[in-house]
């Protein structure tokens, strides 16, 4: 049975820091402005767009399917499959997209104190039929308080414990998350005993698009550029250490709560 080692999230709880003032000062954050701002409009309306089309694909290949009748022809029938599946991924990655878009459209007043162990509870939350389904055991320590956005943090650790479960190796995926103190901030580490990660590829799995394992792993290469996103605009920063067949441990900085 799948285990989750610390205190239950309750939904009805306001999450802490999601309406504090104030926005982190990092020294890139001016000369980046402007570009993540472009960026923003151009996603926006690319997904937008997009979207609109998959949906008439989408549309089409439902009456292509109803057209063929009960039991339409192999070639037919694989034809449609493979039309679905193809719309199934385009979705995930206009999703992941959509993501990665939040991230360049954090404006002034989203950042104050927020309680990590709130954070990733919430986490925890969202990916509930993961965890139960594939049997993992997640465990942290006490967690403290830092200076952040509630919602893009919810993200960071959502998308890096899916990761973990996601690349898992023979054993039910074992996670653990602990933080310890690094002068005016908080280092993270998100562990797992998954399949690890060859030291070649240690840098390059940051990049947008980039995905190690092709289409055997589900995913749209997003999800671990967003986390970089995430920690760069807490002016911190994020690696990992790995190494193929002993799992992996990504670790992160973020700001302490007296330290906006």
């Amino acid at each position: 049975m799948p285990e989750i080692v610390g205190p239950a999230f309750d939904p009805a709880d306001p999450p802490p820091g999601k309406a504090a003032a104030g926005k982190i000062a990092c020294p890139t954050s001016a000369k980046s402005g402007q570009s993540d701002r472009d960026w923003q409009r151009f996603l926006d309306t690319a997904v937008h767009d997009l979207r609109t089309q998959l949906r008439a694909i989408a549309t089409s290949c439902g009456l292509l399917s109803e057209l063929g009748g009960e039991a339409p022809n192999e070639e037919t029938a694989q034809l449609i499959q493979r039309a679905d599946d193809g719309i199934a991924r385009m979705t995930a990655l206009l999703k992941a997209l959509d993501e990665y878009s939040l991230t360049l459209q954090i404006e002034d007043g989203s950042f104050g104190p927020v309680s990590t162990e709130s954070v990733v509870r919430a986490a925890l939350a969202e990916i509930a039929s993961l965890v139960r389904h594939s049997n993992a055991i997640v465990d942290y320590t006490p967690l403290p308080s830092v200076n952040g956005n509630w919602e893009l943090l919810t993200m960071l650790f959502r998308k890096l414990l899916t990761n973990g479960i996601q690349y898992r190796g023979a054993d039910a995926p074992r996670l653990t998350i602990t933080a310890e103190r690094d002068r005016d901030a908080w280092r993270f580490a998100v562990r797992d005993n998954g399949i690890g990660i060859d030291a070649r590829y240690h840098e390059q799995i940051f990049a947008p698009f980039h995905r190690l394992h092709g289409s055997e792993k589900s995913g749209a290469g997003l999800g671990l550029a967003t986390c970089k996103k995430i920690v760069e605009l807490h002016c911190g920063r994020i690696w990992v250490e790995s190494s193929i067949g002993h799992g992996a441990a990504f670790y992160f900085t973020l700001p302490d709560a007296t330290n906006p």
